[in-house]
């Protein structure tokens, strides 16, 4: 049990402004005590200042600096995480493993605190999402990330999506729920080895679920869930633009949800041929 459930038994909740303060202190804490001197320079320390817009202090030592201005701030929980991120990202000798044990203690902190937002680095960067219900994210957008790795085009568009979708408005909604299509799109593709359209790898996806014996009251309503899927692409995102926000997080996990299903498939046929 953290801490926060820990109080939250006793009664004694955490704010929002309450986590904040305490997330900061937390990071402030790490940057100023933990192992990350060696890795960090002035010359980083003065590419953090320019990126986020504070005092180049020459005289002063550079993770105190830092620790100095987490340990003070007042600012959102957003805010604090977009630091952080630039701490991390203006590191020039920071390797891909400190980097991802760098996001990880970001992530523990967030996890700690239970405050809802997912944090992953890919080749593009670090990126930041807010996570919806924990059993979906797990099994529908973070183990789907990772077992994409066979198929690299579609890790590519998912990892893309995920990050449009951490940056998503109304404005652009429609371009966000387009580029799960375009996942989707590119995983089957991928996956049946063809080059064909979404809408025309539809046949395909009935004939695999056959295949594999999915009981047919089943594989008939999955047949029909992407239809829909399809139909609502083409209708609001694809070729017009009417998406709304409150519909992204569904999308999202039903795009992960189809490629998690085809990929177990896989994986069990693959063990019944051993």
């Amino acid at each position: 049990m953290n801490w926060v459930d820990y109080r939250e038994k006793l009664g004694l909740g955490f704010s929002d402004d309450g986590k904040a303060t305490l997330l900061s202190k937390k990071i402030a804490t790490f940057i100023a005590h933990g192992k990350i001197n060696e890795h960090y320079s002035h010359n980083d320390y003065y590419r953090f200042c320019l990126m986020v817009g504070i005092d180049y202090r020459e005289d002063f030592p550079v993770t105190k600096h830092i620790a100095a201005m987490f340990s003070k701030s007042k600012i959102s929980i957003a805010s604090i995480i977009s630091y952080y991120v630039a701490f991390v990202n203006t590191q020039t000798e920071c390797d891909d493993d400190h980097r991802r044990t760098l996001i990880g203690v970001l992530g523990n902190f967030l996890d700690d605190l239970g405050i809802q937002y997912e944090v992953y680095l890919d080749d593009d960067g670090i990126f930041v999402f807010p996570k919806g219900v924990k059993e979906f994210d797990d099994a529908l957008v973070s183990e789907v990330l990772d077992w994409l790795i066979e198929y690299p085009t579609a890790e590519k568009a998912w990892s893309k999506a995920l990050r449009e979708y951490s940056e998503s408005n109304a404005a652009n909604a429609s371009d966000v729920a387009d580029k799960f299509r375009k996942t989707l799109e590119t995983f089957f593709k991928e996956f049946f080895g063809n080059d064909k359209t979404l809408e025309n790898n539809k046949a395909e996806y009935g004939r695999y679920l056959k295949g594999q014996c999915v009981p047919a009251e089943i594989s008939n309503n999955l047949e029909t869930l992407l239809q829909a899927y399809t139909n609502f692409m083409n209708g609001y995102a694809k070729h017009h633009d009417k998406t709304e926000t409150k519909v992204l997080e569904y999308l999202m996990y039903q795009t992960g949800n189809i490629m998690r299903l085809l990929i177990t498939l896989k994986s069990e046929e693959s063990s019944n041929a051993d």
